[in-house]
């Protein structure tokens, strides 16, 4: 090592170098070939501003009373809407009581319509999907795991704590109530991480195969590939937003503490 420089001082240049070699492989933004992340940012706001486009011109036909009465023949946005909706209501009821998935179902909703747009948002040309960011993802867990705590001792009190410790709360199971509990802040950091790391991994290995394959040869060979990110572009919508309803369920179920 030269005199006078520090390990602190090697690091950063490699980091540097490093980032310039990662965003060699992933390209730039389309906006200008700004950063990569000044995309995932605009792409993710532009598919919130789409949802509530839809969501207003759905909601012209339910607010006319003499419409809303009758139901579409055929798919439409109200349908559209109404299917998912009514999916991840059923989905939920399975899991937690009535109550809580009424209540519930608009951040579980939410979160449903804004993944499944923003994957798809993947599968057109020149577009990368927002979920494919870690940032992104990571996000909406946090939200789910803030949410998940909260009205865990909202519902159950100092009794949802208490659950951490395990189930024998006796002074001579000290040593084992500490051990319980390690492993179950553990456990409960790593879900929100396994969240986002499992949505971002797998939307970005998909948009990844779906360009290679399109750039190599674009005509027809690709079609296999965009039905197979279609597949999974509708799996991720579901593993996500499944897993934080048993997430939810589990933390205020008061049979659970």
């Amino acid at each position: 090592m030269p005199h006078g420089m520090t390990w602190f001082d090697l690091i950063i240049p490699q980091l540097a170098q490093w980032r310039e070699q990662l965003q060699e492989y992933i390209g730039t933004s389309y906006l200008g070939h700004a950063p990569i992340s000044v995309q995932y940012v605009v792409g993710f706001s532009a598919v919130s501003l789409l949802i509530i486009l839809l969501v207003l011109i759905a909601r012209t036909k339910i607010a006319n009373v003499e419409k809303g009465l009758v139901p579409d023949d055929r798919l439409t946005l109200r349908t559209f809407f109404e299917m998912m909706i009514e999916g991840t209501l059923n989905t939920m009821d399975g899991i937690m009581s009535r109550k809580h998935a009424v209540f519930f179902l608009p951040l579980v909703g939410t979160a449903c319509f804004m993944i499944f747009f923003s994957n798809f948002l993947g599968l057109i040309p020149g577009f990368e999907p927002p979920t494919s960011n870690f940032n992104t993802t990571l996000a909406m867990a946090i939200i789910i795991f803030f949410v998940t705590h909260i009205y865990g001792i909202k519902e159950n009190g100092f009794s949802y704590v208490a659950h951490f410790f395990g189930p024998i709360r006796k002074w001579y199971a000290l040593p084992f109530m500490l051990m319980m509990f390690a492993i179950e802040v553990v456990s409960h950091l790593a879900r929100p991480l396994s969240l986002a790391i499992r949505l971002a991994g797998n939307m970005f290995a998909d948009h990844k195969v779906v360009a290679t394959f399109t750039l190599l040869v674009p005509i027809l060979v690709p079609v296999p590939m965009l039905l197979l990110g279609v597949l999974v572009c509708i799996v991720q919508v579901a593993v996500f937003c499944i897993l934080s309803m048993v997430y939810i369920g589990m933390a205020v179920a008061h049979e659970e503490h």
